[in-house]
C-alpha cells in the first residue's frame, strides 16, 4: 500500500505537471487549435466526394427495386455534375496546406496577444512564396500565369505547421528587440499595424525563401520536399500497428492518472492522422488504392468507441450487471455523452481517474480494438477512411460514413460485443466493492 501510495505521490508532484505543461504548451496548443479549426472544411470535402462519387456496388446495373433506381439515378447525376461536385473537394483538400498555417498562425497570435492579420498574412504569403512555383503557359501572353499547387494541399501540411509557428516567433523576437517601424502616437492603429508588420514581414518572406534556394541547389529538393522527407519516417511509423498500439496506450494510460489523453497526446498525433486522411481522400477522388489506414477518424469509430477507454462498452456493461446506486447513476449520467463518443462524465464520475478495477480494461481494449481493425483494414477486410466525419458522430454511423463500407458496421458491432463482455467481469468486481460499502452507510445511518 505504502508503494501504491509513494508512485501516487509521484505520479501528483512530477507526471501530471509534466503532462500539463505538454498538453498547454504555446506551439503545440496552437496546432491542436488550428487543426480542429479546419476539420469543417475537410467534412464539406468528405460530403462533396461522396456526392460526387456514389457508394454504389458495381453489380448494381438494373433498376429492379425503387432503392437501385434511386441509386442509378444518383450515379447518372453525379456523372453529368461531377466537376461542379467535386469543386469543394477540390477546393478543401487541395488547398489543405493553406488553411492550416492561416489557422495555425492565427491561434499563435492570439496565444502571444499579437496582431493576428498581420500574422496570418505575413505567414501565409512567406508559405506561398516557397511553396508555388509559377508557370506562363503561353511567353506571348505574358499576363496569364499558372500556379502550381503541388504542395498546397496536404503535402504542404508539415510545412505550413511549421511556417505558421516559426513566422511568429521571428515576428515575437524582432518585436521585442524593437526592430519594426513605430509611428507616432497619433497614427490610428489601423494605419499603424501594417507598417509595424512591414521589417518582420521582409524578413520572414526572404529567409525562407532564401532556405529554400538553399535546399534546392545543395539537396536538389524545395523546403515542402525536405520537410515531407524529415516527416515521413514519423508518419510511416505513426502508420503502422505498433503506431496504434502506443498511440492508444498513452490515449487511454494517462487517463489513470488524471491527465487528460486528448489533449496531450491527441495534440501530437492529429497532423499524422490529419495529413493520412488527406492522402487517402485524394487518392479516392483519383480512383487509386488508399494506402494509410490510420487516418481521419480511426481511433475514434475503430479503437475509442464512445470516447476514452471504450467507454460506450463500459457504460453498456454497466446497464447489465450493475446493482449499486453509484454505479446506476453513472448510467443515467453517461449513457447519451457517450453515444456520442464524449467520455468525460464517466472518466469523471464513475471515476477512472487511479482506479484499479478499470485500468486493465480501460488501456487494452482499445489497444486490442486498434490491432483487430487494423488488421482487417490491412487484410481489405474493411474499406479504409477517406471521408472526414465529425468525432460526436454515433459509434456505427461513424465507421460507415467514414468509409462508406457496410462492413465497417459489423465490424464495430463485433468489437463493441467484444468489449461489452470484456467489461462485465471488472464493472461486476467494482460494482461489489460499491455495493458493499453502500450497505454498509445504509447500515450505521
Amino acid at each position: 500500500m505504502s508503494m501504491f501510495s509513494g508512485l501516487q505521490d509521484m505520479i501528483r508532484d512530477k507526471v501530471i505537471p509534466m503532462a500539463a505543461r505538454i498538453g498547454e504548451e504555446a506551439h503545440v496548443d496552437a496546432m491542436k487549435s488550428g487543426l480542429m479549426a479546419i476539420t469543417p472544411l475537410t467534412i464539406l470535402g468528405g460530403v462533396a466526394l461522396i456526392l460526387a462519387q456514389p457508394p454504389i456496388p458495381a453489380n448494381i446495373m438494373e433498376a429492379t427495386n425503387p432503392f437501385f433506381a434511386f441509386l442509378l439515378q444518383w450515379k447518372t447525376w453525379a456523372a453529368v455534375k461531377v466537376d461542379l461536385l467535386m469543386l469543394p473537394f477540390n477546393i478543401s483538400m487541395g488547398l489543405l496546406g493553406v488553411f492550416t498555417v492561416i489557422c495555425v498562425t492565427h491561434f499563435m497570435c492570439k496565444k502571444y496577444k499579437m496582431n493576428e492579420l498581420s500574422g496570418v498574412i505575413t505567414a501565409l504569403l512567406t508559405f506561398l512564396c516557397v511553396t508555388v512555383t509559377t508557370v506562363i503557359p503561353d511567353p506571348t501572353k505574358p499576363y496569364t500565369m499558372h500556379m502550381d499547387m503541388t504542395y498546397l494541399d496536404a503535402k504542404g501540411m508539415f510545412l505550413a505547421i511549421i511556417v505558421g509557428l516559426s513566422t511568429v516567433e521571428i515576428t515575437r523576437l524582432l518585436n521585442r528587440k524593437g526592430i519594426k517601424i513605430t509611428m507616432p502616437p497619433t497614427v490610428p492603429p489601423m494605419v499603424a499595424a501594417p507598417f509595424e508588420a512591414m521589417i518582420s514581414l521582409f524578413i520572414n518572406v526572404f529567409s525562407f525563401m532564401f532556405l529554400n534556394e538553399l535546399f534546392l541547389n545543395v539537396l536538389d529538393m524545395n523546403l515542402a520536399q525536405a520537410v515531407m522527407a524529415i516527416f515521413m519516417p514519423l508518419v510511416s511509423a505513426s502508420d503502422s500497428l505498433w503506431g496504434i498500439l502506443l498511440i492508444m496506450f498513452l490515449l487511454n494510460g494517462l487517463w489513470f492518472f488524471g491527465i487528460h489523453g486528448g489533449a496531450t497526446i491527441g495534440g501530437i498525433a492529429t497532423p499524422f492522422f490529419l495529413a493520412n486522411f488527406a492522402v487517402n481522400s485524394q487518392a479516392a477522388s483519383a480512383g487509386e488504392p488508399l494506402p494509410h489506414i490510420l487516418a481521419g477518424g480511426f481511433r475514434m469509430f475503430f479503437c475509442n468507441f464512445g470516447g476514452s477507454g471504450a467507454a460506450l462498452a463500459l457504460i453498456i456493461a454497466i446497464y447489465f450487471v450493475a446493482k449499486s446506486t453509484h454505479m446506476k447513476s453513472v448510467f443515467k449520467v453517461g449513457i447519451i455523452p457517450a453515444i456520442f463518443n464524449v467520455s468525460e462524465p464517466i472518466v469523471f464520475s464513475l471515476p477512472i481517474i487511479l482506479n484499479l478495477f478499470m485500468v486493465i480494461p480501460m488501456v487494452f481494449l482499445p489497444m486490442l480494438n486498434g490491432a483487430i481493425s487494423f488488421m482487417a483494414f490491412d487484410w481489405n477486410l474493411v474499406g479504409r477512411t477517406y471521408i472526414n466525419v465529425p468525432i460526436t458522430t454515433p459509434g456505427p454511423i461513424g465507421a460507415f460514413l467514414s468509409t462508406m463500407d457496410w462492413r465497417a458496421v459489423l465490424l464495430w458491432l463485433g468489437l463493441m460485443v467484444f468489449d461489452v463482455l470484456c467489461y462485465i467481469p471488472f464493472v461486476r468486481a467494482y460494482d461489489k466493492v460499491l455495493l458493499k460499502k453502500e450497505n454498509e452507510e445504509s447500515s450505521n445511518e
